[in-house]
């Protein structure tokens, strides 16, 4: 075993790699990957994550409430492999008195992505997912 020494003075933190749409006009673009579903917690709702590939080849995992039904179908119809993009366009009104403002997102289509390999990091199809893309 290596015995690594407790020293701290060029550790760099490792950054979240989770997207956040914070103003108006906040957006990303990039090669759907996957996308799966988390269950809620303490602080947060059911929710889809999908991971974005941007150009740079980072990966971004981008959270969507459950409760955004529109966003969440138009989301459905996008393939993996598919470049994809995803807008804060505008905010809406609060749901309740007190609450912050609705975040309005718009998703948008650039067509497939030619270079994405799903063997370097795409979904698996299994049989049960051809069965329902099928139907």
């Amino acid at each position: 075993m290596v015995e690594q020494k407790d020293d701290w003075s060029e550790a760099k933190e490792v950054e979240s790699n989770w997207f956040k749409f914070e103003k108006v006009g906040d957006k990303i673009k990039g090669t759907l990957v996957s996308r799966e579903r988390k269950e809620g917690d303490g602080d947060f709702g059911p929710q889809m994550i999908y991971s974005i590939r941007k150009e740079d080849g980072t990966d971004w995992n981008v959270g969507i409430s459950e409760s955004k039904s529109g966003t969440i179908g138009r989301l459905k119809n996008c393939k993996v492999g598919q470049i994809i993009g995803i807008k804060f366009d505008s905010e809406g009104e609060p749901p309740k008195k007190g609450f912050h403002p609705v975040k309005n997102l718009k998703v948008y289509s650039f067509g497939m992505d030619e270079s994405f390999d799903e063997m370097d990091g795409g979904d698996e199809v299994s049989p049960s997912d051809q069965a329902m893309d099928e139907m």
